[in-house]
């Protein structure tokens, strides 16, 4: 039964449906999954967002941080024993560079799994070079959505060695718990935390710089001078916790809640029209229009690749980073019921197109792919072998 190993720095508790799904769908294709991972290192660990895999799927190796920027994990058996790894893009992966040593030998099929070009704001010039030239070295390349396709072909990836899986989370739990809750039990939950009558914004996510939150604070304040019952909710944990703590204490339309998870989660974004995030968009948005909330953020640089799900002026808005554009764009919306209506309804229907099934089959297509240009590649050489 070919082997495919998959590493990741940690487990993240979103990524648990799809190995879990994954592993089903590829064991009825004869195929065998490991999953191999460390344990939360830095923000990660402070966030607590992590999770765990079944034994049979998963494999928690001991992960080895060098300035807290690289990561050696030691899988020297796993790899051997596998007939495709798949690693991610990032530069921390210091066992990459033993992959593409492997791969250039033709010892081994190697794959990246990643969203193409550097997003951080505070990378060096050094870092984006590394990231392209892994590029040259990878067999095969799974990208996070179509928008990396061009970065990939324009870096010398083929374009028939590129697999856009359509980075996606688990939300039929999320659909489930929100459907689950009534319109009573949202005005009782609004009442214990004194909200008002009036719109209500929500930011879902962790509190740390590159998601923008003294902007969001900013751009709140403004709202509030043309809509006096404005009403914002923070969700989530992070280095900027404590800020946002403080902001809330003084500001009591403010209202911080903590990191939440499950139903609560969903109560929180039920209470919710919009969805305000004018930093960083990651997998954020589907939470967004799983819970047919529109999402507002600004045409920054560092965005991450799921930032392509949003339309602007149909399941949401994105403005230049100016606080009051922001501002604007929030009271124009929240001014009209039905311009938020039809926003509502499209961040749905956007919602039922990237689902955690059809990220899971598109990584499974792949993987089959990669899996049968190692065949090729050795039957290949057995032949040359056997012409001399």
């Amino acid at each position: 039964m070919p082997t495919v190993l998959i590493i990741q720095a940690q487990m993240k508790h979103y990524r648990v449906p799809l190995f879990t799904r994954l592993f089903e769908t590829l064991r009825r294709d004869g195929i065998d999954l490991r999953v191999a991972y460390s344990a939360p290192h830095g923000l990660h660990g402070i966030v607590r967002d992590a999770g765990d895999l079944p034994s049979q799927i998963g494999e928690e190796v001991k992960g080895h941080w060098l300035a807290g920027r690289v990561i050696y994990q030691p899988l020297w058996r796993e790899i051997a024993r596998a007939d495709l790894v798949i690693s991610g893009h990032e530069n921390k992966y210091l066992m990459n560079a033993w992959l593409f040593l492997l791969s250039a030998l033709q010892l081994k099929t190697v794959a990246l799994w990643g969203l193409g070009p550097c997003m951080e704001e505070d990378q060096s010039r050094m870092s984006h070079w590394l990231r392209e030239k892994a590029l040259s070295a990878t067999d095969w390349y799974f990208g996070y959505t179509r928008g990396v396709v061009p970065y990939l072909t324009q870096h010398g990836v083929s374009a028939d060695r590129i697999t856009v899986v359509q980075n996606a989370v688990d939300t039929g739990e999320l659909r489930k718990n929100l459907e689950s809750i009534s319109a009573n039990e949202v005005e009782q939950e609004k009442a214990r935390l004194g909200i008002p009558t009036g719109p209500v914004g929500i930011y879902c996510g962790i509190l740390e710089p590159t998601k923008h939150v003294p902007f969001l604070i900013d751009a709140a304040r403004l709202v509030r001078q043309r809509i006096p019952g404005f009403q914002l909710l923070v969700v989530g944990s992070g280095p900027d916790r404590t800020w946002v703590e403080e902001v809330a204490t003084a500001n009591p339309w403010v209202h911080y809640l903590g990191q939440k998870f499950g139903r609560e989660k969903a109560l929180a974004l039920r209470m919710a029209d919009i969805f305000v995030l004018p930093g960083r968009v990651g997998l954020a948005i589907l939470d967004s229009f799983a819970a047919g909330l529109p999402l507002f953020t600004t045409d920054l640089t560092i965005h991450g690749p799921e930032a392509s799900y949003l339309i602007d002026g149909y399941n949401g808005r994105k403005t230049v980073h100016r606080v009051q554009a922001y501002a604007d764009a929030v009271v124009e919306v929240l001014k009209s019921p039905s311009l938020l209506e039809r926003l509502r309804q499209s961040a749905r229907a956007t919602a039922s197109e990237y689902t955690i099934e059809a990220m899971a089959e598109n990584f499974r297509h792949g993987i089959k792919q990669c899996l049968a240009l190692r065949g090729s590649t050795a039957q290949m050489a057995s032949a040359s072998v056997l012409s001399e």
